[in-house]
């Protein structure tokens, strides 16, 4: 929770404009993180080809958990977002305002099946984001062949509640199988 209301401090931060490549979190997510994952210099690329702006450095940090990357403003008709890129490849997506339930519904139908040969696996929520009341939900899914030794984790945790400044946060990273709980 402290997450999602520590966005509260940052509502200036969403007030910058540029052109939007979608109008929902789960479009926004699938065009940003998920077809630039293995090209980022082209995410990059495309962020500077919208006329995104570049989230200010000591704004982006909250977006970036403080590690070194960078972060772009995206406006919508219905809403702002952020598309946040760490050096350490983590790419997300933060909307100001979102549908909690449609977003979830759009999430899971982006990546609750995976693209053969890799398999889709649920993950357990409370080990990968806030779900401490019942305002605020996570959900997690991997992607992976059985043998490989890495997986893609993707995380979706969203807030109903209108006091806080972003209400969905979508993530998609590689991490090891043999990481344990995350």
């Amino acid at each position: 929770m402290r997450t999602l209301l520590a966005l509260a401090a940052l509502l200036p931060a969403f007030s910058a404009a540029s052109s939007p490549p979608a109008d929902s979190l789960s479009g926004l997510f699938a065009g940003t993180c998920m077809k630039y994952f293995y090209s980022q210099d082209g995410l990059r690329e495309a962020m500077r080809n919208l006329g995104s702006s570049e989230v200010p450095s000591e704004k982006a940090e909250f977006f970036l958990g403080n590690k070194p990357g960078k972060a772009w403003f995206v406006i919508t008709p219905s809403t702002a977002y952020v598309v946040a890129l760490r050096d350490d490849t983590v790419c997300a997506v933060f909307a100001q305002r979102a549908d909690a339930a449609q977003v979830r519904t759009g999430f899971v139908s982006l990546v609750g099946t995976a693209p053969q040969p890799m398999v889709a696996t649920v993950e357990d929520p409370k080990l990968l984001g806030p779900n401490d009341n019942a305002h605020i939900q996570t959900v997690a899914y991997s992607w992976s062949r059985p043998k490989d030794k890495d997986e893609l984790l993707f995380v979706l945790t969203t807030s109903d509640s209108s006091e806080v400044t972003a209400q969905a946060m979508a993530s998609m990273s590689l991490v090891s199988k043999a990481e344990g709980p995350r």
